[in-house]
């Protein structure tokens, strides 16, 4: 069962609204102008919306690849059996890249030629530092506490899953911690991911849909 929505907005023409991987939401279409009633019967333009895909995760900009590179660099196990939604659909969240990124940090990223300012990585990192504990709170060696705080922050039902899974083992057995990746060892791939990665992304975009007539029926082929 859906809960109350967080936003009911009617958009007008020209306005873009993100929505983030797995949000649920519903669109529809309402007659009429900012100054007409839809429900009067006098309307007398068309709304009209346009939903575009940004395929994040096929491009690898999500945290969910974030974490796989930096723990296959580091040669850890990689695989893992999520057990909650809440933190599944976290991790595919996209990276801060773009407008999603702190203020003032993507203005600073482009002036220094695509070079992330170190206060940039610092965010990335500690979400990704998070993002770890939540999805395996059993297997860093990090503080309790912190553990707690991490755990706090998901829902009832997904916490006590994730706690049952961190507390209770049958029959009982001594768990080994690994240290969980620190901020430096996560530092050049983030790099890598903002600075190498996404960069040629957006130059091959760049160069797919410049100069691009939308009403034209020739068809070009980028190998």
């Amino acid at each position: 069962e859906m809960r109350e929505p967080i936003l009911d907005i009617v958009m007008e023409a020209g306005d873009v609204l993100y929505v983030p991987t797995g949000f649920p939401h519903t669109t529809d279409t309402v007659q009429g102008t900012t100054n007409t009633s839809a429900d009067d019967g006098n309307a007398t333009t068309t709304s009209v919306h346009l939903t575009m895909g940004l395929d994040t995760h096929v491009f690898g900009l999500t945290y969910a690849h974030l974490r796989w590179a930096i723990l296959q660099r580091m040669k850890k196990v990689h695989s893992i059996a999520i057990r909650t939604d809440e933190v599944y659909w976290q991790t595919l969240e996209t990276l801060p890249l773009g407008f999603l990124a702190p203020k003032g940090e993507w203005e600073r990223f482009h002036d220094k030629g695509g070079v992330m300012s170190d206060e940039y990585v610092d965010v990335v990192a500690a979400e990704m530092r998070r993002l770890l504990i939540a999805l395996e709170p059993q297997r860093w060696n990090v503080p309790p506490k912190e553990i707690e705080e991490v755990l706090s922050h998901l829902t009832e039902t997904d916490h006590k899953t994730t706690l049952t899974s961190t507390s209770t083992s049958t029959p009982p057995v001594t768990i080994t911690r690994e240290p969980i990746p620190t901020r430096d060892e996560m530092t050049p791939i983030i790099r890598y991911f903002f600075e190498t990665h996404a960069v040629n992304l957006f130059a091959i975009q760049n160069h797919m849909f410049t100069n691009v007539d939308p009403h034209s029926d020739t068809h070009h082929t980028l190998l």
